[in-house]
């Protein structure tokens, strides 16, 4: 009878940890734009998304609870991991300009790209915080309104005014640096 508990206790165990993987590898792209997002450093978006995952395995093996919405799930331990380390540390922002191009699709695009995505990061940076989070959440990461609203526990009227909001501030201060409204469109969309 022992034995057989054991055996049943190693098999829940091993389902539990490929269901725990599967969720990792659905969720682990949108984790990383959120971590670097929140703190604009490769190395401790890196560490951010470790301990996120740390964290999240073991609440997921320690209990027997159904994650619902595991994006959502992941994104606010990401959240609270990242206001700990805000805590401990002081984050410095890594220039936009330095990051490598990988693809060699098209030079000059990818330069124009670059170029305006280097304008955008700083653009992003001269927005209120609540904003420009408001802003990767839904424009980067894609999230609806709701899970917005859930994840930062705030109404869902107050996440729609922010964005409203930051968009209009994003446009203008990229059309004051000479981007015109297709521009803005075309590049954000990239």
């Amino acid at each position: 009878m022992r034995l057989q508990n054991e055996t049943t206790k190693t098999l829940t165990n091993w389902f539990k940890k490929r269901k725990f993987a599967k969720l990792i590898q659905e969720n682990l792209d949108g984790l990383w734009k959120l971590a670097y997002m929140k703190c604009q450093n490769q190395e401790i978006a890196k560490d951010i998304v470790q301990d996120t995952c740390a964290k999240a395995y073991k609440y997921f093996m320690d209990t027997n609870e159904v994650i619902v919405n595991p994006r959502g799930w992941f994104s606010k331990i990401l959240l609270n991991t990242h206001i700990d380390y805000t805590r401990k540390k002081y984050f410095e922002s890594v220039d936009i300009d330095n990051i490598e191009i990988t693809d060699g699709k098209n030079l000059n695009q990818e330069v124009e790209t670059n170029i305006f995505f280097g304008e955008l990061d700083k653009v992003l940076k001269e927005l209120k915080p609540e904003q420009r989070e408001i802003i990767v959440l839904k424009d980067v990461n894609e999230y609806s309104y709701k899970e917005i609203s859930e994840l930062l526990n705030i109404p869902l009227g107050t996440v729609m005014s922010r964005l409203h909001t930051a968009r209009q501030i994003l446009r203008k201060l990229l059309t004051q640096k000479g981007y015109s409204r297709e521009e803005i469109k075309t590049g954000i969309e990239t």
